[in-house]
């Protein structure tokens, strides 16, 4: 389906946004890290702590998390009593829609519990350390449930080793000759990792055993189950250290969403991982693999603003009847339109068009599993006949919001709210019939399939993110092409500035629907 918005002249000019400091209200940081144990704990210093705490804070401020809102426990104050303590005044502080990153670094270790091992981080200990000074897996569970039962998204980093089977004495000896060290201590050798024991160094289970969503709440891992991550004196934990320069900056858009998800972060932090420790593999040091659980797409920073197309057009009217009935036909500008496509950007139409659908999933992926949109709509239409009509009920009140991707692939139109229905909030329990009196849609073509977008969002959008008002088109829907600078515009829309209010939190429903001759 396409708009129709006919003899339409498009002039396009470039405004260069420069990049400005992000921070967003409602986010929240705890960054624990131990690399200085008590000598009576009898545990192997790790001295690139220090840089992980640096690079933690970075990524916090990255992912929008000012200075007043993050809270550091550091060797001595990392005890196990002052880490709940500080989770349980977490647990207080945040909000619903909060954004929440957890971060630890520092020595893992795995002890037995009867008949079975259980998977922990060491805290700080002035005597000897014991199981009791073990933040294990259920008390992490424990005490990031409550968080997580609150918070849009709850992010953990956690660089330290579970693991023990791959480490021997002269496995500790020799890293520690190169100057680099397993962050493992074990306490009970009979729960040393053997390399093909299938367990996981994860709390997502106990997580997940208390009912937390998916959507709600991601760990990255240093290490696999019987891998060791490695401590750098020059540059801390190699695995934080990868993580930092990819999540500022250096990841890649693999599919040219507009975002980078932290699947993306992880796979360019992994590159680096495995390059580092190239040299090592000689003296039997190996790359860790990082580990993603729970959103792996979330996407945590805010993009650089972008080049802004501005479209001025000249007076034109929309094919509508009387009853203003809109026919979704024909290409916006089809005079121009294409070709002014072609000249922003090279890429070639069917890619262009993946990269449109991959916006569209990564929007989807930031959805709150705690929140519910269902969408009843037709899956095939048939050209110049069936209308497109759907119906929407949502569990929360809300703001809707409908964006289609063409079958053509070329544009994006904001479907709802638009110029003649602009009152968008939905309340919670209630079916919602589209379009309403004074629009509605018909196939128009060309022959493929759409992809619609349904997001329910707890705070409204600027809808000049979306596009600028200028160049929102003739019509009463708004449209950008699908260029690389209009996905990160819609991201934006969705996940960044285009948020007006604390809450970011959204519902979503991604499907298509098929246009036949």
């Amino acid at each position: 389906m396409k708009c129709d918005i006919t003899q339409l002249a498009l002039q396009a000019s470039l405004v260069l946004m420069l990049p400005c400091a992000f921070a967003a209200e409602g986010r929240h940081a705890l960054i624990v890290g131990i690399g200085q144990y008590s000598e009576a704990s009898q545990t192997t210093a790790l001295p690139g702590v220090p840089k992980d705490m640096e690079n933690a804070r970075k990524m916090a401020y990255a992912m929008g998390i000012e200075d007043q809102n993050i809270v550091e426990l550091r060797d001595t104050a990392a005890t196990k009593q002052s880490i709940i303590r500080a989770l349980q005044d977490l647990r207080t502080k945040v909000q619903q829609g909060d954004r929440v990153f957890i971060y630890y670094s520092g020595h893992g270790t795995r002890y037995g519990v009867g008949d079975r091992c259980v998977e922990g981080l060491q805290t700080y200990s002035s005597g000897p350390f014991t199981e009791a000074d073990v933040l294990s897996e259920e008390d992490l569970a424990k005490f990031t449930h409550p968080i997580s039962e609150r918070a849009d998204k709850l992010v953990t980093i956690v660089d330290a080793c579970f693991s023990g089977g791959v480490l021997a004495g002269k496995t500790r000896s020799l890293s520690q000759d190169l100057g680099i060290r397993p962050k493992y201590n074990a306490t009970r050798t009979e729960c040393s990792v053997a390399v093909n024991e299938r367990l996981t160094r994860s709390f997502v289970p106990a997580m997940s055993r208390l009912g937390a969503s998916r959507e709600n709440f991601v760990q990255i891992a240093a290490a696999n189950y019987n891998e060791v991550s490695w401590d750098f004196p020059q540059f801390g934990g190699l695995a934080t250290h990868s993580l930092a320069q990819c999540l500022l900056g250096e990841a890649t858009d693999i599919n040219r969403s507009g975002a980078v998800s932290l699947e993306e972060i992880r796979q360019c932090a992994q590159q680096k991982v495995d390059e580092t420790m190239k040299p090592h593999a000689r003296y039997g040091r190996f790359s860790s693999t990082l580990q993603i659980r729970g959103a792996r797409n979330l996407v945590v920073t805010q993009a650089p603003p972008v080049s802004i197309v501005s479209v001025q057009p000249q007076p034109a009217v929309a094919e509508q009847s009387s009853k203003d009935l809109v026919s979704v036909s024909g290409t916006p500008n089809a005079s121009s339109g294409s070709q002014r496509l072609e000249s922003i950007k090279p890429d070639r139409q069917a890619d262009q068009k993946l990269a449109a659908e991959a916006t569209l999933r990564d929007v989807y992926e930031q959805r709150n599993g705690r929140l519910r949109l269902d969408v009843s709509a037709p899956k095939q239409l048939v050209i110049g006949k069936d209308p497109f009509e759907f119906s929407v009920r949502a569990n929360a009140d809300g703001y809707l919001y409908v964006v289609m991707l063409g079958s053509d692939g070329k544009s994006f139109y904001l479907l709802f709210p638009n110029k003649i229905d602009q009152d968008n909030r939905i309340k919670a329990n209630t079916r919602y019939n589209f379009p309403r009196p004074g629009w509605s849609i018909k196939a128009g073509g060309p022959d493929g399939t759409n992809q619609i977008l349904f997001v329910l969002s707890q705070s409204p959008r600027d809808a000049s993110v979306f596009v600028p008002d200028d160049a929102s088109g003739g019509g009463p829907f708004t449209y950008s092409v699908t260029d690389l600078d209009s996905r990160k515009r819609l991201i934006d829309f969705f996940i960044g500035r285009g948020v007006q209010g604390r809450n970011g939190s959204l519902a979503a429903s991604l499907i298509s629907v098929k246009e036949i001759p």
